[in-house]
């Protein structure tokens, strides 16, 4: 009988799985895998049981797990462009093979079965960009990561995993997207060579099942209900600890923070923020600036990218396959992220035409939320979904124009808007701001018919004076919908039309004084 306790499946998963073939050994090779992702995907369906489970991440690096261990490891998808690879599906004796159980002794001949054999889908995976961490943000410093050049945020701590998947569920998945694999972790040859030849060594995961990761974290402990007042906290909170006091930026921050694609067809994407006037570092020790760590705790992945001109003209920003092996780039970002970039580090010179190649990147996944892939022969654009918060010096970005556009105005001293992580001060409201800013990501709201009136007379009105646009209706529009979404409101009243108008003409205030 096969045992369905997870402890003897988190003990030993070699043995739950030869019990399970064992239990099963009617089932032919086709309809064995699937059978595998059912019979564990119920072990492990509660979650307290799925927890259980020990995570494969930058504290807990695949050198300290035991061979063969149970691991789970959250994780983006970076490269599904990886040949499937050949194993054996039943081995002499009808033994199980396949999830990295193998016999050296076996060899092609003239009583090898080769009506064993079977594919398994071959994906490369990594750390998610980004990603919050209750723990050292900096991880193990003694794991050094197989591939770098996989990962997309350059010396940022992170694990990478060649994932083994045995069923059809590989077809699915897609680069960027979040996946929490569950299976049996060992080291095996980047590549089989057909000569017989094997490459590196790498942490491999031959997957037993696999859960979808929303980018949506929504606390467990937390009540439903709306309060106004833990709104205000939560942009005082992040105008404090981030911003030098600055409350508008603050809502604004927000405000796009939450935004999400709504529409592809019309675009209706989320608006990307520049915030001008933002000081440099002082320490060269310090370099990201604090908001990147308060959204890293209220946002799944959070990503910095630290403009200069060797960044620019040296680094790659989109995907490109070079020898069959797809190499990432700053903007390979799950979707659901916040990418927050920053141009302090941008000094006079020359930009050269890789450079231009990669601001033109950039600006195109702002402006319409693609991003290319490139291949030797092709390229192939990618949906993404990543809110942009430009941070600058000067009066205006030096590279992006960014369809909101705020100078930020300090009420405090802006040394406190460079600090390191543990300098931040942790709310105790902290899952409830989480819930606040979930919640209104996965919301939807609409606009009735009485306010679509008063927004067409406003428009028609304001027309006459020539100073709004189409464009600037589209905004305003957007801000609304946020406005009613950080409120937790399901339609677009009156009351969001005009706090939508006074942020829009406080910004405009801002900007031409």
């Amino acid at each position: 009988m096969v045992s369905s306790l997870p402890f003897d499946a988190i003990e030993n998963p070699t043995a739950a799985l030869h019990d399970l073939y064992n239990d099963l050994k009617d089932v032919g090779p086709d309809a064995f895998p699937s059978r595998v992702i059912t019979h564990f995907a119920s072990i492990f369906a509660a979650s307290d049981a799925f927890e259980k489970i020990p995570s494969l991440n930058t504290r807990r690096p695949p050198e300290q797990h035991q061979p063969r261990a149970l691991v789970r490891f959250q994780a983006m998808i970076q490269d599904t462009s990886i040949s499937p690879e050949v194993y054996l599906a039943r081995l002499p004796g009808r033994r199980l093979g396949g999830w990295g159980l193998v016999d050296e002794t076996v060899q092609a001949g003239p009583t090898f079965d080769y009506s064993n054999l079977r594919e398994c889908s071959i994906l490369w995976a990594v750390s998610v960009p980004g990603e919050w961490s209750t723990g050292d943000p900096e991880g193990n410093p003694e794991h050094r990561p197989t591939q770098p050049h996989k990962f997309p945020l350059h010396g940022v701590p992170h694990v990478g995993v060649k994932i083994k998947i045995y069923d059809s569920q590989a077809d699915s998945f897609k680069p960027t997207d979040i996946v929490t694999f569950v299976g049996i972790l060992s080291f095996e040859s980047l590549h089989t060579d057909l000569d017989g030849s094997t490459s590196t060594l790498v942490p491999t995961l031959h997957v037993l099942f696999s859960r979808p990761v929303s980018s949506t974290v929504m606390p467990h402990s937390v009540t439903s209900g709306f309060d106004a007042d833990l709104r205000s906290e939560l942009i005082s909170w992040i105008a404090h600890e981030g911003l030098a006091g600055d409350h508008e930026a603050a809502e604004w921050v927000l405000l796009c923070c939450i935004a999400r694609v709504q529409s592809r067809t019309p675009p209706i994407f989320p608006p990307s923020l520049g915030l001008s006037k933002f000081p440099s570092p002082t320490t060269p020790t310090l370099l990201t600036p604090a908001i990147s760590h308060i959204l890293s705790l209220l946002f799944l992945s959070v990503s910095t990218i630290p403009l200069s001109l060797s960044t620019i003209n040296a680094t790659p920003f989109i995907p490109e396959s070079k020898d069959e092996d797809l190499h990432s780039g700053w903007l390979q970002l799950p979707k659901g992220g916040v990418c927050v970039v920053t141009e302090a580090g941008v000094q006079e010179g020359n930009v050269v035409e890789r450079g231009l190649l990669n601001l033109r990147a950039m600006q195109e996944m702002m402006t319409s939320q693609t991003l290319q892939y490139a291949f030797p022969f092709s390229s192939y654009s990618f949906e993404t979904d990543v809110v942009f918060i430009v941070l600058s010096e000067g009066n205006k970005n030096a590279f992006f124009p960014t369809l909101v556009q705020l100078p930020l105005k300090p009420v405090t001293e802006t040394n406190g808007l460079y600090k390191s992580p543990g300098e931040i001060q942790l709310p105790s409201k902290i899952d409830m701001f989480r819930h606040l800013v979930a919640k209104a990501r996965i919301g939807s709201v609409s606009i009735g018919d009485e306010t679509a009136k008063r927004i067409q007379e406003d428009f028609v009105n304001e027309r006459k004076g020539a100073s709004v646009t189409a464009d600037d209706l589209i905004l305003r529009m957007s801000v609304a919908r946020l406005l009613a979404l950080s409120y937790d409101k399901s339609e677009v009243d009156g009351e969001m039309w005009e706090k939508a108008k006074g942020l829009e003409r406080s910004r405009r205030q801002r900007i031409n004084n």
